[in-house]
């Protein structure tokens, strides 16, 4: 446990020194999905991804605050969308119209706005095993940049009613131990955002740059140091904007 809070606030001290105000890392669920760990991470002020009604369910009954739930997956069920809903999750992440149709649906007749994140993906090869690469345009996460499918989903997202765009979140995959993918990224997902406000007024508030950074499985595996890949990226983030 104290392990675990280490860590929670390795990466909440290296966001707050270099990120913008209000940035926050979120555990993935999928590592752990037990109660403990949400009454870790809400004591942590962490927040938290699910990709499971299952994962949902484990913080709902674990007392996590809900507005800082976000819930990812490519195959949500109706089911799902009205559960999710029905316990205040605070995003949706969404990669294709479908969902977006079903979580509209759901959100009006709750009488309610739903936030989301449109989950993209920016074309980038992340060099690791392709089992666990999610960035490439010919990922089932994700609408590809490249192929127009992103800019497309944003104007059709725009039009409904009972949703709130609030930005956009990609992943390019995971053992990842350098922080060169995650500039890349920022790169892509920065002059999409800008095309995106060029074209049709609109400024993301939120940009998720996904998770993946390496764990040390083996000797082999170089050790991280949070502090300097999330200042990498920020100072390409910085750079970037400035453009």
């Amino acid at each position: 446990e104290l392990r675990i809070r280490q860590r929670c606030r390795e990466y909440k001290k290296a966001m707050a020194d270099f990120l913008p105000a209000g940035s926050r890392p979120l555990y993935a669920s999928k590592a752990l999905s037990i109660k403990r760990i949400y009454q870790i991470m809400k004591e942590e002020n962490m927040g938290v991804d699910v990709v499971s009604p299952g994962e949902l369910y484990t913080a709902v009954k674990a007392g996590f605050p809900m507005e800082n739930a976000y819930f990812h997956g490519s195959s949500k069920t109706d089911a799902d969308i009205r559960f999710a809903m029905e316990h205040k999750v605070g995003f949706f992440i969404c990669d294709n119209a479908d969902e977006l149709d079903a979580i509209d649906q759901e959100a009006a007749r709750q009488g309610i706005c739903q936030k989301i994140l449109l989950r993209l993906a920016p074309g980038i090869d992340p060099h690791t095993h392709e089992k666990i690469s999610t960035g490439q345009i010919d990922c089932k996460f994700g609408a590809a940049i490249e192929t127009g499918q992103a800019l497309e989903m944003v104007r059709y997202t725009l039009q409904l009613s009972n949703i709130d765009l609030q930005g956009f979140h990609c992943h390019v995959g995971s053992q990842i131990f350098t922080a060169t993918p995650f500039m890349e990224a920022t790169d892509i997902m920065i002059a999409f955002c800008k095309s995106i406000l060029n074209r049709y007024g609109f400024t993301a508030e939120i940009l998720n740059l996904g998770g993946g950074l390496g764990v040390r499985y083996i000797k082999s595996d170089p050790t991280l140091n949070i502090d300097i890949v999330v200042r990498q990226i920020s100072e390409e983030l910085a750079r970037i904007c400035r453009i």
